[in-house]
């Protein structure tokens, strides 16, 4: 199912204040304006500009380490999320979170947390939520591969085909643990063949392109939501920069990647090409983009810094 062309456009927005988000972030970050630690979702913006669009404002999104792509694909406060990067009071969190915890569920979004293969197990909860609630709500948990390894994807699996939860297990496949390609430390050939132990569907689809993801997640949606249980997604995709910004391919693999894998530059081609977007409108949305990741700092950076009363708001004892 392609989406129609107001969704394209609105996919191809995504992806334009996803990654101009995200390349600030690097910036400010090796300039050492931005404290704590970040891990960029550049060159995997398509999955959550494509799956974002295919889910209601209702549903329920958990994410790994790289979740502020998901958050701004999700309708979060741009402003706000700054304000968390710079640590101001101002934040989404207050300051205390980060990029690397972001939490809004004024967007029904948990977009972080620092445990690998945490976010599993976090999500198979928002999926018993959501079927609890009763109100035809689905979750959908985004992962790296690696962390398919982990205990917590297995049980978070087994939970969920167990009580038939309205869940999508989405694997963000980018082929790298740090320095590690995939083979190195995984058994299995294909991810998705991981499903047929918990008897759920396991589908592979491209991670680069908007309107696949949207595609694929949008029918897994639709049978979650009509109670038929969860269901394993794998999106294969490329990632640009790893822990703390820090590039860990080749500069080979990253040309060939670049060049071949880049969501931005492939959607924008296959939006032109189809006569749904022309050179001066891409222009002018990427100016826009820019704009808005312009105020999104300034407001960040003019922001108060959180006080010494606030040390434990917010922190349970």
């Amino acid at each position: 199912m392609i989406p129609d062309s107001k969704i394209r456009i609105k996919m191809y927005e995504k992806l334009l204040l996803i990654r101009e988000s995200e390349l600030r972030m690097v910036m400010l970050y090796k300039k050492g304006e931005i404290g704590g630690h970040v891990l960029p979702c550049l060159g995997q913006e398509a999955i959550p500009a494509g799956f974002s669009e295919a889910l209601s404002s209702s549903d329920f999104v958990v994410t790994g380490h790289r979740g502020a792509g998901h958050y701004i694909a999700r309708g979060g406060d741009l402003k706000r999320l700054w304000a968390e990067l710079y640590g101001k009071k101002t934040g989404i969190l207050g300051g205390k979170g980060g990029q690397i915890h972001l939490a809004d569920m004024g967007v029904n979004t948990i977009a972080g947390n620092a445990i690998v293969g945490a976010n599993w197990v976090l999500g198979c909860g928002a999926g018993f939520a959501a079927k609890q609630n009763g109100r035809g709500q689905v979750a959908a948990v985004f992962g790296g591969e690696a962390s398919t390894n982990r205990g917590t994807f297995h049980e978070a699996l087994n939970m969920a085909a167990l009580k038939k939860l309205p869940l999508i297990f989405t694997i963000e496949f980018n082929n790298k643990q740090l320095w590690d390609n995939n083979d190195y430390v995984t058994a299995v050939k294909d991810i998705a063949d991981r499903a047929k132990a918990y008897d759920i569907p396991g589908i592979n689809c491209d991670g680069n392109d908007p309107d696949t993801v949207y595609s694929e997640a949008a029918g897994l949606i639709k049978r979650a939501g009509s109670g038929l249980g969860p269901s394993l997604l794998v999106c294969k995709t490329f990632k640009w920069l790893d822990s703390g910004a820090n590039q860990r391919q080749t500069d080979e693999e990253m040309i060939e990647g670049k060049t071949k894998f880049d969501p931005v530059k492939l959607y924008a081609g296959k939006l032109i090409s189809e006569g749904l977007l022309d050179k001066k409108t891409d222009e002018e949305l990427r100016q826009k983009t820019a704009k808005l990741v312009d105020e999104a700092v300034d407001f960040a950076i003019s922001g108060p810094c959180p006080e010494v009363s606030d040390t434990y708001s917010n922190v349970f004892v």
